[in-house]
């Protein structure tokens, strides 16, 4: 009987420690990092403020590509609006830098977000960020 309890308690600590998200070892398990909203970062899924949810910047967000020789990086940022009816919000991901939320500017305009460092432009669906010396950083197109 004390085998049985033994085996038992084996495969109950191998249990609890894959839904810990770890392995018995302590290394983390594919999936196990959420972060405190719950989004899985090694999936691809990052918290969205605006939107409220995890979500994929390369599948929700619009993709800016760098324009700026100075940035001297590859990677891109992204824009996200809570849908694509509303727009009187823009949440920017640059990358190195915490997202942040600029209003819309103006109500007739034809689309310009702006904070105290960024401004965020649409034209003709086409999407660029400026810094607060008007110097194009990122410029990208909205997929149809």
């Amino acid at each position: 009987m004390s085998s049985r309890f033994t085996l038992f308690a084996f495969f109950l600590f191998l249990f609890l420690s894959a839904c810990n998200g770890q392995k018995p070892d302590g290394t983390p398990t594919v999936g196990g990092d959420k972060d405190k909203h719950g989004c899985i970062g090694s999936a691809g899924y990052q918290w969205s403020e605006l939107r409220g949810e995890c979500i994929r910047l390369f599948e929700a967000g619009i993709r800016l590509d760098p324009q700026a020789k100075e940035l001297n990086q590859t990677t891109s940022a992204f824009i996200v609006f809570k849908s694509m009816d509303e727009d009187a919000k823009v949440e920017l991901f640059l990358p190195g830098e915490k997202a942040m939320i600029l209003p819309k500017v103006g109500q007739q305009d034809a689309g310009t977000w702006k904070n105290k460092k960024y401004t965020v432009k649409q034209w003709r669906g086409m999407y660029s960020v400026e810094n607060s010396k008007k110097k194009l950083l990122y410029q990208g197109a909205a997929k149809k």
